[in-house]
């Protein structure tokens, strides 16, 4: 019997069903699960990727931790669209996690996992725009709609910041920003309804 291209591909289904399998079994105890979970990453599975580089990373539910292989898992996840993935590789290059600091590239992928509505990511792509980084300015600007953006997700520390950052910042700045988290705001809610 001949293997046509469809059937040597295997579908988003399939990796999910597996994915879902794997998630039951590791919660559950069972140490079956971790392998479910590699079976579903190596489907291409973002999600499941992404799980398999945070159980690298924190070397956790039986598996060793190992920042290589965790950077491995978090790229290919990024790669393949999780946004969950984005942030965890953007940390990960941002911090030197299982590889050498590249902060300016672990922002670019921060801001992608925070255009994709993670509060996590937004505000800490904020404090790096407040802080500045190795190949990175700051820009005040940047850092307070980001953290605008954050507190209107319900991040507390983001509406701290916000509140410490507005005295110091012009009028100017201020209304760049507003508009800016407003107009992201506005674009998260019509890709919602649309």
């Amino acid at each position: 019997m001949a293997v046509t291209p469809a059937d040597a591909v295997p579908t988003a289904e399939a990796g999910a069903e597996a994915y879902d399998r794997a998630v039951e079994q590791i919660e559950s105890g069972d140490p079956e699960g971790v392998e479910a979970l590699k079976k579903a990453a190596n489907l291409g599975y973002a999600p499941a990727q992404t799980y398999l580089g945070q159980l690298y990373l924190a070397g956790a539910d039986g598996v060793a931790a190992d920042p290589v292989e965790s950077r491995r898992w978090g790229r290919r996840a990024a790669e393949n669209g999780d946004p969950r993935g984005m942030h965890l590789y953007g940390m990960q290059l941002y911090e030197g996690d299982g590889g050498a600091a590249n902060q300016a590239e672990g922002l670019i992928w921060l801001v992608k996992a925070a255009e994709h509505g993670l509060p996590d990511s937004q505000y800490n792509v904020a404090r790096i725009y407040e802080t500045g980084a190795d190949g990175v300015a700051k820009n005040l600007t940047e850092a307070l709609k980001w953290y605008m953006i954050a507190a209107r997700g319900g991040d507390s520390e983001a509406q701290a910041a916000v509140n410490r950052l507005r005295p110091t910042a012009s009028a100017t700045a201020q209304r760049a920003a507003r508009t800016a988290a407003e107009a992201f705001v506005s674009q998260q809610s019509a890709k919602a309804t649309g």
